[in-house]
């Protein structure tokens, strides 16, 4: 995938680079800032937009212009490329390109991509890094022996008139509360003898009553965690989305709903995995035995 190459040097000095029959790399750029104590320079970072594939040219210049050969040949060399990535990521649902980022694919026509933040494209933030500023000692004037003696003895003097007025309060306040929570306690008192009046006079005789026993049991969901699902279908029925979950399990695979399909549809998996290469090597003993599924990604 010489291809890719390409594009990332025409990235350093262009905003947007078309990949004929493929998407458009555009870079995004973003501000200097200060997270916390860090420095964070300004940079841009590649984005990748599938909805741009006309040939605009210059990625077919380039290469004509660096390997040497006619604008035709270029172009032809360029579909080739793009034609051998699609059968790579098909195959491998999970393609990374240096400089540039990892594409996946989630579907048949949804391609995801992921980009390299490591990466920063404006040239005007070449060589800056990220630092973190350290924070500036303030200096403490030092007094003299007799100054420091003085303020001490103030200070103290101070304290105690304070403990005092603060002892004469407590006292005057320690009263009124008691005061206040006695008060309090006979008005609960009285108030709990009428409700209680009240509840007697409504008590009703509903006689014997037969035994109910439920069990009940839920299960523990990891609210947190990320699942991949390989998916075997989507039903609108939720009864044939039922019978393919029980012709999998008998099957021998760990079939289990997903989350419902925001068009209604219900999802049926063959497993929900843990890991995405769990998932990727799942998918592709399926397609060894000429049956069909995809990857989806629950957060």
């Amino acid at each position: 995938m010489t291809i890719f190459k390409d594009i990332v040097d025409l990235l350093h000095n262009n905003d947007c680079v078309i990949l004929p029959g493929f998407g458009a790399f555009v870079l995004k750029k973003k501000s200097a800032t200060v997270v916390g104590n860090e420095f964070i320079p300004p940079s841009k970072n590649v984005s990748f937009n599938s909805m741009l594939k006309e040939n605009d040219g210059l990625l077919v210049k380039q290469i004509s212009r660096t390997r040497k050969i006619s604008y035709d040949n270029a172009f032809s060399l360029v579909e080739e490329e793009v034609k051998s990535f699609r059968n790579k990521l098909s195959k491998d649902l999970l393609v990374e390109v240096k400089s540039l980022g990892i594409f996946e694919l989630k579907d048949e026509n949804n391609i995801s991509f992921n980009p390299d933040f490591s990466i920063n494209f404006d040239s005007s933030s070449f060589g800056l890094q990220s630092f973190s500023k350290e924070p500036l000692l303030k200096t403490v004037k030092r007094e003299s022996k007799k100054d420091l003696q003085f303020v001490s003895s103030s200070i103290l003097k101070n304290a105690a008139i304070f403990i005092c007025l603060v002892g004469l309060s407590y006292v005057g306040y320690f009263n009124y509360t008691n005061y206040v929570d006695n008060e309090k306690l006979n008005n609960i008192a009285l108030a709990q003898e009428e409700i209680l009046k009240n509840v007697q006079a409504a008590t009703f005789d509903l006689g014997e009553l037969p035994l109910i026993n439920l069990t009940v049991s839920a299960p523990v969901v990891d609210q947190n965690s990320t699942y991949f699902s390989v998916i075997s279908g989507s039903f609108r029925s939720k009864e044939n989305a039922q019978k393919q979950l029980n012709s999998l399990i008998n099957l021998g695979y760990k079939a289990s709903y997903t989350s419902i399909n925001p068009k209604g549809l219900f999802r049926v998996a063959y497993a929900r995995l843990k890991t995405r290469n769990e998932a990727a090597s799942l998918i592709s003993k399926i397609k060894g035995n000429g049956q069909d599924a995809w990857l989806l990604i629950e957060n």
